[in-house]
Order: structure tokens, then sequence, then C-alpha cells
């Protein structure tokens, strides 16, 4: 838990850098007009084995396997449930490129239909050949905390 919370408020530190954009590695592909962050529960649920399953789709046997560290991942999720990579903080051991997040994420993770745009952010925890799924939420605009339903 106290990992968790320390890559949370590592992550938060860059948000404030980037306006919209909560990590470093941004995406320009996603219309930006106004959407809220998710903040002290999740508003959009989401299956976590859907969520591990798009993100690794495509992803051979030997990166999967060798996968460490934490992915951090804001999809921007407009009224219809599509999703939009905004930006990405990569502190694995694989290379972002050879990841394919960008259409994964965009072409195959589906969510509800929502009355307003909806910026969910999601870390994921490579430990031993597992992936752990956490979502994070903001009243601030600025740290970062887990969040549940």
């Amino acid at each position: 838990m106290k990992s968790v919370l320390f890559f949370a408020l590592l992550f938060c530190l860059s948000s404030t850098a980037f306006g919209q954009h909560v990590y470093p590695e941004v995406f320009d592909n996603c219309y930006l007009d106004e959407f809220v962050f998710e903040k002290d529960k999740i508003t959009v649920p989401q299956d976590p084995e859907r969520i591990k399953e798009v993100v690794t789709m495509g992803w051979d046997k030997k990166m999967l396997k060798g996968a460490e560290g934490y992915l951090g991942l804001q999809i921007l999720i407009d009224n219809r449930g599509r999703s939009c990579l905004m930006s990405v903080r990569n502190d694995t051991n694989l290379k972002l490129k050879k990841m394919n997040l960008e259409e994964n994420i965009n072409n195959n993770l589906k969510w509800q239909s929502l009355s307003t745009k909806v910026s969910a952010i999601i870390l994921l925890e490579f430990v031993k050949e597992d992936i752990i799924v956490k979502r994070l939420g903001t009243k601030d605009n600025v740290n970062l905390v887990e969040i549940d339903n």
C-alpha cells in the first residue's frame, strides 16, 4: 500500500506541470473540450481484467513474463463510452512503443455511456507475472489518491 501511495504521489507531481494531462508522455489525438476527473470514487466502472487484457493485447510471452514496475494511464472517456489515451507515465522495464497502448486502448476499451466526459486515471503495477490494477482520483486536481467503488 505504501508503494502505491508513493507512486501516486510521484505521479501527481507531474500533474501540476502538465495542466489537463496528468502524465508526461502526451498523446494529442483527444478532443479536450470539457471533462471531469474521478474524485473519491469510481464513477465509470470497468472490469480490471478487461483493462489488463486490452493494455497487454499483442504483447508476446516474453514481455508479459518480464514486465516489472508501474504504468500510469490517463484515459478520456467520451459520452458514448469511447476511450482516448491522453497521457502515460512509463516506469516499467518495457519500451513504450512496443506496448502499443494508444491503438490498444483507443480501439478496444469501451465504457458505459456518460452524460459528461471523464478522465480515468489507472495505475498498473507489474509484479512477478501479475498485473495489479488501481484507479486513482483527485479532489484538488493536484494530488492523486487510490479510489474504489
